[in-house]
C-alpha cells in the first residue's frame, strides 16, 4: 500500500471516532468551533480549508459526522486541517492509528 493510502485511512478513521464522539457530545462543537475561530483569527495557508471547515460546522450534527467520514474528495482536503484535532483522548488515537497500520500491514 503506498503512504498516502495509509494517511488517508488513518484520517478517516480518526475522524469516524471524532463524528461518533460528537453524536455523543454535542458539545464537542462549541470548542471545536472556538478553536476554529482562534486558528482563523492567527491567519495562515490553511485559511481557504479553515473557511470552508465554518461553513461545514454550521450544519446539523447528524450532518456534520456524516461529513467527517465522507470518502469525498472535498471531505479529505478538510480532513487535513481539522479543527477536531484534540477531541480523541491520546491512547485512542493511538490504538486507532495501530490498527489501521496493522490493516495496511496485513494487505501487503
Amino acid at each position: 500500500m503506498k503512504a498516502i493510502d495509509l494517511q488517508y485511512e488513518r484520517s478517516l478513521a480518526l475522524h469516524a471516532a471524532v463524528a461518533e464522539r460528537l453524536r455523543e457530545d454535542p458539545e464537542i462543537l462549541g470548542r471545536v468551533c472556538r478553536k476554529l475561530d482562534e486558528w482563523l483569527s492567527r491567519g495562515g495557508r490553511s485559511t481557504p480549508l479553515w473557511m470552508r471547515w465554518r461553513e461545514v460546522l454550521v450544519r446539523p450534527i447528524d450532518e456534520i459526522a456524516a461529513f467527517l467520514t465522507e470518502r469525498s474528495e472535498e471531505a479529505a482536503w478538510l480532513r487535513k486541517a481539522s479543527p477536531f484535532a484534540g477531541v480523541l483522548p491520546p491512547e485512542e488515537r493511538l490504538r486507532i492509528l495501530r490498527h489501521v497500520r496493522a490493516r495496511f500491514d496485513s494487505a501487503a
